[in-house]
């Protein structure tokens, strides 16, 4: 498998992965996907072109943008030409023991990954996440900055939980929830459902 990247992506996120993958020194990175007509970033990072320059490199790819419906739609257009997701481990990510790591994940500085975790295809795991012991990540979930999984909880695929969010132990969250930052979920959540506070509340059905 090569240990090239590419990371799609052009924005805030995409140049926050970047500044990690200066420290991991197995990852040989490419550049990133962005418009046509540019040839660098603000921070120097090469642009390659388009999503399309993908077909044309012998390389994996990270998702670096946060929109849920523009990384499902990346990640079924990666696969439809047969490119295998990389993996960002930044250096100072803490993964414990009996821990699964799906294709295409993100662990940002300072992430912490308790024992028997779970964590499915292209989660992000941003700065100073704790995901506590057997807890379950479903693919293309994205954990804020010193979010909380407690232990055992259950995260359904493309949620999102806020920067700070906690959601306490045994708890099960359905698809497509969105959790405000520093809210407290304290029971389970359905699917596409949006929740804030403390303790937690929905304030819609999406």
């Amino acid at each position: 498998m090569t240990n090239n990247l590419v990371v799609l992506g052009a924005g805030g996120l995409a140049r926050q992965i970047v500044g990690a993958l200066d420290d991991i020194e197995e990852v040989h990175f490419l550049g990133l996907t962005g418009e046509p007509d540019q040839q660098t970033t603000e921070n120097g990072a090469p642009l390659l072109g388009g999503d399309q320059v993908l077909e044309k490199l012998e390389t994996a790819y990270v998702i670096g943008l946060a929109d849920l419906a523009v990384r499902r739609r990346l990640d079924e257009y990666a696969s439809g030409i047969e490119k295998e997701p990389g993996l960002v481990r930044h250096p100072s990510a803490r993964v414990e023991k009996r821990v699964s790591i799906g294709p295409g994940a993100v662990l940002m500085p300072g992430a912490h990954v308790q024992e028997a975790v779970i964590l499915a295809r292209h989660v992000l795991v941003d700065a100073d996440v704790l995901i506590c012991h057997e807890a379950v990540v479903g693919s293309q979930v994205t954990l804020s900055p010193r979010s909380v999984v407690g232990a055992r909880s259950r995260i359904g695929a493309g949620t999102t939980i806020g920067m700070g969010g906690i959601v306490l132990p045994d708890v099960t969250l359905g698809d497509d929830v969105v959790v405000g930052a520093g809210a407290v979920v304290t029971r389970n959540v359905p699917s596409k459902t949006t929740v804030v506070g403390v303790p937690a509340r929905p304030i819609n059905a999406r």
